[in-house]
């Protein structure tokens, strides 16, 4: 049975798949150079398979051999062609252009060999149809196509990691391409070089070249269709992709039946209605399976469906518009857009007030990360003018300077750039690329779209007040530190003077009076004794000056977690003292205190209650504006809990301010003199340590604080 028009099938639909591929592809934009280098590659392999195609029938020994030779040439040409297409669309044609000139010089000199060269290679007829057999020197042709193939996707592969997501795509799917036509072409010089059958069998070998490269051609049309490969934009509709889809499919299917039942009667003798039963049964269970499957690819790989609206909305009020971390916030609303509407790219451009710039601060998709525009730019300028989106290829030319506004889009990577306004303000852009899908942005997406910029600007002001008041907290809080020091450090500067001063008098004592000769009729015993004396009254204190830092050094220190225990308050109400008693002494302020005997101690942390005391006293002390006043401290018991309270006799708080005193920021101090958060932080630490604080307050007469905690056991409170 003479079986040359199946096998003839491959190479010629190869052929007819590669041409039309070239065709479509050049006619999109014939002077683009990566197109044109691109159809001439599958120009290539088109002349491959349709010369391939013609040597399965009787054409006669002279024109098969120069079909054979023709042949040759092209698979030759293949190489240096894919080279110049890689580094194209790379943009490495400066960079390697040693590398093509050898390519192309080591091409031509094959192509000349094929030539001029009888013996380079000869005809071959292979049962079902004539090939090619390589002379000596024929090996040199798979070597050459497998080193410029090869170096071509290493190049691809060593790019990827600087690629937009979309790119790394498609460049994926063209190497998988081009590495499935170079297994298939390699499988061809097979017998060419030799090897006509598979090991162990008299099985011809077929040149299945054709058969891959038809894969190759389907996966680089189906990169264009998806992913816009070579900047390619293909509208699909679903009908005529499936119904072609499907009538390939069946044809496969239906041929492969056919060439079955053939083989079938002739080969095992069975009967027309024997031969027909596994298509029958292969009809009745694959086919629906088949279809199904086929719905479903199509759907999967060339359409994405529309995205929910409904779920944008609820992605962004939910998570990303509450975020008040700026930079959180624009990251969080692209990675939103981009996972939500499926898209290519997409960036938000902030501007910069100090300098008068719209810059990318969150970016997806976009290559250069340190793009700005200033307001005179082409993309600012138009959407200050028009206060409405503009959309790439509709709005775009309908303005003036729309060269130059192209030239912004197409460095950002956008189809659709939304203005961010706020009281009028242009704080921003949202530029959106293009649907993976393909699709084109509807009047529905620009609405919903336009309602989320608006709603983000809003995000967006929220996110930088609260950074502001951020700022200004810290601010306050670092004035309130400062202030702290300042009355610790005169408490301390008379505290440790005090104990420097005895020391300095004592060393200068005994060094007038040795200059003075006081020592002259002493002894060195009587001198040793002296000296000795001198010594122990410097250590005594110098130690005393040692435990006074000390103390300062814990009081000073935060508590960074609440470590609790009984607290006598009489013991941490004498540290506290310590520390602030020359302040009071200077100022005129005596400071009383009240506590029984036997008033009980507190379950809490001994630190955060010295902060308490120190804040509290220091505040009565401030209150007392005039030449001389008291504060009282005093303690008793009450149904299970510690009572303190701390009164002055200062200026008090008016009643309806009353209420606000323990707000953060808010203080009856003359500007410069507090900041409002003393009491504020009094209130959180008693709450921390189980306690409460109220207070009761007179204008002109005075103020008291009235603190109250949980009683501890005896045994746990330290007096000492």
């Amino acid at each position: 049975m003479n079986l040359s028009w199946v096998y003839s099938l491959p190479p010629f639909l190869s052929g007819l798949a590669n041409i039309l591929l070239a065709g479509f592809v050049l006619s999109r934009d014939p002077k683009k150079s990566s197109h044109q280098i691109f159809a001439f590659c599958s120009g290539t392999l088109s002349l491959w398979n349709f010369s391939t195609f013609v040597l399965f029938f009787d054409i006669g020994e002279p024109a098969a051999l120069f079909l054979v030779r023709l042949i040759q040439v092209v698979v030759i040409l293949i190489a240096p062609s894919y080279f110049h297409f890689v580094c194209e669309i790379l943009g490495f044609k400066k960079r390697l252009f040693k590398q093509l000139v050898i390519a192309d010089v080591m091409a031509f000199c094959l192509i000349l060999l094929v030539a001029l060269n009888k013996d380079f290679v000869h005809l071959q007829h292979m049962g079902y149809s004539y090939y090619g057999k390589g002379g000596p020197l024929f090996l040199v042709i798979p070597a050459y196509l497998t080193v410029f193939i090869g170096y071509s996707i290493y190049l691809v592969l060593s790019q990827m990691r600087d690629l937009g997501q979309s790119q790394k795509t498609q460049l994926k799917i063209v190497i998988s391409a081009m590495f499935i036509a170079l297994v298939g072409g390699l499988n061809d010089f097979l017998p060419i070089l030799g090897i006509t059958s598979y090991p162990g069998s008299s099985v011809r070998i077929y040149p299945y070249g054709s058969v891959i490269v038809v894969f190759y051609s389907g996966l680089i049309a189906y990169s264009i269709l998806r992913y816009k490969f070579l900047d390619i934009e293909v509208i699909i509709r679903r009908a005529p992709v499936f119904a072609g889809l499907l009538a390939f499919v069946y044809g496969t299917f239906s041929l492969a039946m056919v060439v079955g039942q053939k083989f079938l009667r002739d080969y095992l003798d069975w009967s027309q209605w024997m031969a027909m039963v596994p298509a029958v049964f292969v009809i009745t269970f694959a086919l629906r399976p088949l279809e199904n499957f086929l719905t479903d690819a199509t759907e999967k790989f060339l359409f994405q469906k529309k995205y929910d609206y409904r779920e944008l909305l609820r992605t962004f009020t939910n998570e990303i518009l509450t975020v008040l971390d700026l930079q959180k916030l624009m990251e969080q609303t692209i990675a939103g857009l981009v996972k939500i509407i499926k898209l290519e790219s997409a960036c938000i451009l902030l501007l910069d007030k100090e300098k008068k710039v719209y810059r990318v601060v969150a970016s997806s998709g976009i290559r250069d990360k340190n793009i700005e525009y200033s307001e005179t730019d082409a993309l600012i300028s138009n959407i200050k003018a028009s206060r409405e989106h503009i959309l790439k290829d509709k709005s775009v030319d309908n303005l003036e300077g729309h060269s130059h506004l192209r030239d912004d889009f197409k460095e950002i990577n956008a189809c659709l750039c939304l203005p961010i306004e706020l009281h009028s303000d242009l704080i921003g852009v949202l530029c959106l690329g293009a649907k993976k899908s393909g699709g084109d942005y509807t009047q529905e997406d620009v609405d919903i779209l336009n309602t989320l910029a608006r709603t983000e600007a809003i995000a967006i002001s929220n996110a930088r007040l609260f950074d502001e008041l951020s700022k200004t907290q810290a601010e306050a809080a670092q004035r309130e530190k400062m202030a702290v020091i300042g009355t610790l450090a005169a408490g301390i500067n008379h505290e440790i003077c005090n104990p420097l001063g005895i020391v300095r008098g004592h060393a200068e004592m005994f060094l007038l009076n040795s200059r003075d000769g006081f020592y002259k009729d002493k002894s060195r015993e009587e001198i040793f004794v002296m000296a000795t004396e001198i010594m122990t009254k410097v250590i005594k204190e110098t130690d005393r000056a040692t435990a006074i830092t000390k103390k300062l050094s814990s009081f000073a220190k935060p508590s960074r977690r609440a470590d609790f225990e009984g607290v006598s308050i009489e013991k941490e109400l004498g540290e506290v003292l310590q520390f602030v008693q020359h302040d009071l002494r200077v100022n005129n302020i005596e400071v009383q205190t009240d506590f029984p005997n036997d008033f009980p101690g507190i379950f809490a942390d001994a630190k955060q209650i010295e902060e308490v005391l120190f804040n509290i006293i220091r505040n009565a002390a401030q209150a007392i504006d005039k030449k001389e006043g008291r504060i009282v401290v005093s303690g008793f018991a009450q149904n299970g809990s510690a009572v303190i309270r701390i009164s002055d006799d200062g200026c008090g708080i008016p009643k309806d301010k009353i209420g606000q005193v323990f707000n953060p920021f808010y203080t009856t101090k003359a500007p410069g003199k507090g900041t409002g958060l003393g009491l504020f932080i009094v209130k959180q630490v008693v709450e921390r340590n189980n306690g409460t604080i109220s207070l009761e307050s007179e204008e002109g007469f005075g103020t008291t604080f009235t603190l109250k905690f949980p009683i501890a056991k005896e045994a746990l409170v330290s007096h000492h």
